[in-house]
């Protein structure tokens, strides 16, 4: 597993998760200080959503025009052309409103095609057998940026600026992009990803991803699971956090700090707790499935009945290891269900279903939060949790019937 081109992929998803929270961190601050807005400001990362969504709807025609290696490279290399005219042009782009949402819009375009391929390189790079522990390794990784930059980079923008901040993100990037490109050179040489599918209409090619979802057993459930509990993880937005700190804990903000701070600790114990239990995992990825969704909607029912903080605290450190193991083996058991050549559709496909349910699930846990108390909140994730295991232990009977599906790229 620990191959050149995986090490690079390492790296390289590694940086680009840093820099796309420094970037979002950046711009947010920045509207936020100029506008005085939360509302304003909560536009932009609303703005990337859309555009995401719009981008998986199209980006199957990309992927049946070019080869996977190429736009591998290339949409980031885009990508990066885009964050360096941020960076230079800072002042005058930021004058204008208009023209840095134009800019918001156009690298939200690059990410939303761009992402799909990204996540579709593990299967690409790393033996079937090892897919549990390359899926963790990323996981821990990618997390722990993601941590570190949510953690100082407010911080560092405060101190040194917004100028300062973007050069050492432009900079990062540049050296992900190399990295994906040294990455790039593990592939196998492949045509366009679906060549099947060259001479299918327009409505065809967008469909394709979907179909193979709906048809296939494992992903049409594995994805059930995904949006029950993207729904479910609703919860944990920051605004429903900061009311269950108050109105069931009864402590101050700073305690949202802490809840956060543990949960993000126990996910990363969690990942690599995960790589001391790989083999196990990996042979049994839909009892691991089962047992993290299990335990986690235990422990979030009793997060959300306690009004101990030391206690919650301990819950949300024992939830991260929970959750590590179901999305691992879930994420894996995706993976060794798809086609080569089909997998970035598949994932394309996969990502517009959960964007899609997790905005309309923030609103509905903010209603519930309002009107019928934050407790209930947890409880409802809870419950929708522990369907989702009962799912998992249904694909015990689904798996056995794909044994003998030839899965042909």
């Amino acid at each position: 597993m620990w191959t050149s081109p995986f090490l690079n992929l390492w790296f390289a998803r590694t940086s680009i998760a840093l820099a796309n929270v420094i970037y979002i961190m950046v711009i947010t601050t920045f509207i936020y200080q100029k506008t005085n807005s939360a509302l304003i400001s909560a536009l932009f990362p609303l703005l990337k959503v859309m555009i995401n969504l719009i981008a998986g709807f199209t980006s199957p025609f990309l992927y049946n025009k070019f080869a996977y290696r190429k736009l591998f490279v290339h949409l980031q290399l885009v990508k990066a052309i885009f964050l360096t005219a941020l960076f230079l042009g800072f002042t005058i782009i930021t004058s204008n409103i208009i023209l840095l949402l134009i800019l918001v819009m156009l690298i939200s375009f690059m990410e939303g095609w761009g992402n799909p391929l990204l996540q579709s390189a593990t299967p690409k790079l790393v033996p079937a057998h090892q897919l549990v522990k390359g899926n963790s390794v990323l996981s821990i990784a990618t997390q722990s940026a993601e941590i570190a930059g949510y953690s100082f980079t407010a911080f560092a923008v405060i101190h040194l600026g917004h100028s300062p901040v973007l050069a050492f993100n432009m900079g990062l990037f540049w050296v992900a992009l190399f990295c994906l490109y040294m990455a790039s050179k593990g592939f196998d040489q492949e045509n366009k990803e679906a060549s099947s599918s060259k001479n299918q209409s327009k409505l065809g090619v967008m469909k394709e991803g979907w179909l193979l979802i709906w048809r296939n057993p494992t992903l049409r459930i594995v994805t059930t699971m995904d949006v029950i509990e993207g729904i479910a993880g609703s919860v944990w937005i920051g605004a429903i956090t900061l009311v269950y700190v108050k109105e069931a804990l009864h402590q101050e903000e700073q305690w949202w700090g802490f809840i956060n701070s543990s949960y993000y600790i126990g996910t990363i114990a969690g990942g690599f707790l995960i790589l001391l239990i790989a083999k196990y995992i990996q042979k049994h990825l839909i009892i691991s499935m089962g047992i993290g969704s299990l335990l986690f909607s235990i422990f979030t029912l009793i997060y959300g009945l306690t009004s101990s903080p030391i206690l919650a605290l301990l819950l949300c450190i024992a939830m991260g290891p929970a959750y590590q193991i179901r999305d691992v083996a879930q994420q894996t058991a995706f993976q060794m269900n798809i086609p080569s050549g089909q997998l970035t559709k598949v994932y394309a496909s996969h990502s517009i279903i959960l964007s899609s349910s997790t905005g309309i699930s923030i609103a509905l846990m903010g209603f519930i939060a309002d009107y019928l108390g934050v407790r209930n909140v947890y409880i409802l994730s809870a419950i929708l949790i522990f369907i989702s295991a009962i799912l998992s232990f249904k694909l015990l009977r689904a798996m056995p019937k794909q044994k003998d599906m030839k899965l042909t790229a």
